[in-house]
């Protein structure tokens, strides 16, 4: 059975790995994972309409949700094996933990009550980009009665991640000649001035704090006329940490513009910080699951974002676990083993028995 179980997740990680799927591009992948789910025994199989697949076992109206994503960032990675460790663009974020989430639904097939009780792996689209497989289940109105989020968590169970807000920031000045003071403060000066209080403030990188990143600057339109440049802009990453709210970063930023002319900021994308709470059912069923595999979890806040910030709107009952490092996400270096995936396999297994066994108690 174990070696049956590391042949069919190699084989199912190395298909997935080469079946490169930037958002966007993901048909392939869910097409190869779609086979797998029918091997796996899942008693329906489908896509939904903005291309989820959807597999779900049992038939109970109490369910629990493991939901991953297919996605990755752009730039395919050659899919290289080493022993027992396989190396690929999404290895760890988030196909390894993907692969476990399906098969750890399988195993636990046996061990629930069918008619009471439904599971369903969940493969997102758009993770990685607008998360238009989450905004999809969200406007279906999905809801769960636990969701467990498939992201690489080092072996810990993750209570939160901040929120994001992108905001884009305008400033205009009159133009006059460089070779004479300005008439008023040029536009390259105020979006420079505006940038450094604003990293003066947001800058210490903690989960329960809010950091700004400066994506993209632009000022003036060339270099071959000898004028102040009377126009720019610059497009900011606000990262808003757990114990921050969107309305404390757009009230601290309208009080600093006001004192900088004929400049302004809109707000083209935000998602709240969410943290859930470490007695929830399905932390505590997370938890069980672990230690019954001989490890101690710890609790952490993630600095990133996931869609675990919007699909808490389906469920507060609502936690992130995955195997695989997660430093490894986003780097060229992505790799994980036969070994995490089927030991996490093994945690959502036993994380779907604890839950039912908590809720129905």
């Amino acid at each position: 059975m174990e070696n049956a179980l590391k042949s069919l997740a190699l084989e199912m990680l190395v298909d997935l790995l080469k079946a490169y799927s930037p958002s966007g591009h993901e048909e392939k992948a869910i097409k190869i994972l779609h086979e797998y789910a029918s091997i796996l025994g899942f008693d329906k199989v489908y896509t939904d309409d903005a291309g989820n697949l959807i597999a779900e076992l049992g038939y109970g109206e109490k369910s629990i949700a493991l939901v991953g994503h297919i996605d990755t960032i752009p730039g395919e990675l050659p899919v290289i094996i080493n022993n027992d460790a396989v190396a690929g663009r999404g290895a760890v974020d988030a196909k390894g933990p993907l692969i476990a989430m399906f098969i750890g639904a399988s195993l636990a097939k046996k061990h629930i009550d069918l008619d009471k009780f439904r599971v369903y792996a969940i493969a997102v689209i758009g993770e990685e980009g607008d998360s238009k497989g989450a905004r999809e289940l969200i406007k279906k109105g999905f809801k769960p009665s636990g969701i467990i989020i498939g992201e690489p968590s080092n072996n810990s169970i993750v209570l939160g991640y901040r929120g994001s807000m992108k905001v884009r920031i305008k400033c205009s000045s009159s133009p006059s000649h460089a070779s004479s003071p300005p008439l008023e403060s040029p536009a390259c000066d105020k979006l420079i001035d505006l940038w450094i209080k604003i990293r003066e403030k947001y800058s210490i990188f903690e989960a329960e704090l809010t950091t700004a990143t400066l994506l993209f600057m632009q000022c003036g339109d060339s270099a071959g006329y000898t004028i102040y440049p009377h126009e720019g802009s610059m497009y900011i990453d606000f990262r808003v940490g757990i114990n921050d709210t969107i309305k404390s970063i757009d009230e601290y930023l309208k009080s600093l513009i006001t004192h900088y002319s004929k400049c302004y900021y809109d707000v083209s994308d935000y998602t709240q910080p969410i943290k859930t709470s470490v007695n929830n059912t399905i932390v505590r069923a997370l938890t069980r699951a672990i230690i019954m595999e001989g490890k101690r979890p710890r609790f952490v806040y993630k600095l990133g974002t996931s869609d675990m910030n919007l699909l808490y709107s389906c469920t507060s009952n609502i936690v992130a676990y995955g195997p695989g490092k997660s430093e490894l996400s986003h780097t060229d270096k992505e790799e994980i083993t036969v070994e995490e995936i089927l030991y996490g396999a093994k945690v959502y297994r036993n994380a779907i028995k604890e839950f039912f066994k908590l809720i129905s108690s």
